[in-house]
């Protein structure tokens, strides 16, 4: 065999390694609600008793009464339309409930989807994932959120020392410290696309190095909440789905069974960062769970504490430009209600401006190198995910929303956070 035949058979194996990866990058250039036909699957089951939210029809009617201007960037347009509207304006398969005092005010379908359209609800799964460390913790697998990730995880000892100074906590928080780009191109080599197309998820994981120390800076990064995964798969001896449907498909009284993607079935690790599909009614009922403490019909699912934290409005000493808190996030910044970022040089020139120009809601005060800005909070918490997947709560008016879509035309938390505003 020649040089030249050598080189050339040595790239076609090269290839057929990649082919797995590349096959699925050409889809995920278009990644869509309905990712879980591309994955190996496992079944989040559900029980057989099943909890339904009251209907309300008289009360279904006030949502459709609330008008909101909808700006489209793309066309610079500003359209001044209701929930329902905008959903049906958007044209494409979506899904969308609103619930106050376990009562639906609101339920529509668009695009072909109805109540039993189950879609891919991307980043929301975090929340999700943070949930199941909440509950591993009251059980004991998880014996603190300080412990280094390597106790559950000891192999990554010999992959990067610094592995050693990771706690569960940074994890939830997003503060790894990992050095990761949150892309979704359809570059095949990337560690995005070996995470999310890729048929080894470990090894993904072992291979990754840090740009700082861990609990330094906020820094959101798919493959943080992929170790708590793993984490808790090995803490608990349980797999992803067979620990969900335990501890909380069941229990919560879940309309249908979910779907949690894996790698492959070699490895068998989910993708607890991206990959649960489930539908409006059942994710509504995770919004509940926290609504009411973490309990459910009388037991305590998660510990009424690991609910408080998560709904916390305080992650001082980190350096971060979100509002994130174990997978959770709160507050709008004031470009979500002006046109354009208003920037203060002092704290007394932003708190007269808003003497003058007063807002519905909380303001907290923050600063980065532009100056000061205020991050308004009208009492909502939502889990976001690709496309404006939303699990959106509002503890002080006892309300829940889920929007999940092929698309988005809107930021919905902040529909949500707005309809919040109108009810008693």
């Amino acid at each position: 065999m020649n040089k030249k035949n050598s080189i050339y058979i040595i790239f076609i194996l090269i290839l057929c390694l990649q082919s797995c990866v590349i096959t699925k990058g050409i889809k995920y250039v278009n990644a869509s609600v309905d990712d879980h036909s591309l994955f190996r699957q496992d079944t989040v089951h559900n029980g057989l008793q099943t909890f339904h939210f009251a209907r309300n029809l008289e009360n279904e009617h006030l949502i459709d009464t609330l008008k909101f201007d909808i700006y489209l960037s793309k066309s610079d347009t500003l359209l001044n339309l209701t929930l329902r509207e905008t959903m049906d304006y958007m044209d494409v398969p979506a899904a969308a409930i609103v619930i106050q005092n376990d009562t639906v005010l609101f339920e529509h379908y668009s695009g072909g989807w109805n109540e039993d359209s189950q879609s891919c609800i991307f980043s929301v799964t975090k929340t999700i994932t943070s949930l199941l460390c909440g509950i591993a913790l009251q059980e004991g697998y998880i014996k603190s959120l300080n412990d280094p990730v390597t106790e559950y995880l000891p192999e990554l000892k010999d992959a990067d020392p610094t592995f050693s100074q990771l706690q569960i906590e940074h994890l939830l928080d997003m503060t790894a410290g990992i050095k990761f780009k949150e892309n979704y191109s359809s570059n095949p080599f990337s560690k995005m696309a070996r995470l999310y197309l890729g048929n080894n998820s470990y090894k993904v994981i072992k291979n990754l190095k840090f740009s700082n120390k861990p609990g330094e800076i906020y820094s959101y990064k798919s493959a943080t909440t992929a170790i708590l995964g793993m984490a808790i798969e090995r803490a608990t001896g349980k797999s992803y789905a067979r620990y969900l449907s335990e501890k909380v498909w069941q229990p919560l009284g879940m309309e249908k069974s979910a779907l949690i993607g894996l790698d492959s079935d070699k490895h068998h690790v989910a993708k607890s960062y991206g990959g649960l599909t489930t539908n409006v009614r059942d994710l509504a009922k995770i919004g509940k769970l926290f609504l009411d403490n973490g309990s459910y019909n009388g037991t305590q699912i998660v510990d009424s504490s690991f609910v408080q934290r998560c709904l916390s409005t305080n992650n001082a000493g980190i350096k971060s430009k979100g509002r994130y808190s174990y997978s959770w996030y709160w507050g709008f910044t004031d470009d979500e209600y002006n046109n354009g970022q208003k920037y203060f040089e002092s704290k007394d020139s932003l708190v007269d401006y808003y003497r003058l120009n007063p807002v519905k809601g909380e303001l907290d005060v923050w600063k980065n190198d532009n100056g000061y800005y205020v991050v308004i909070h009208n009492g909502g918490y939502w889990g976001f995910g690709l496309y404006g997947q939303v699990l959106y709560i509002n503890p002080e008016k006892n309300m829940i929303a889920v929007f999940l879509g092929a698309d988005r035309l809107e930021d919905f938390q902040i529909l949500f956070d707005k309809i919040s505003v109108n009810l008693d």
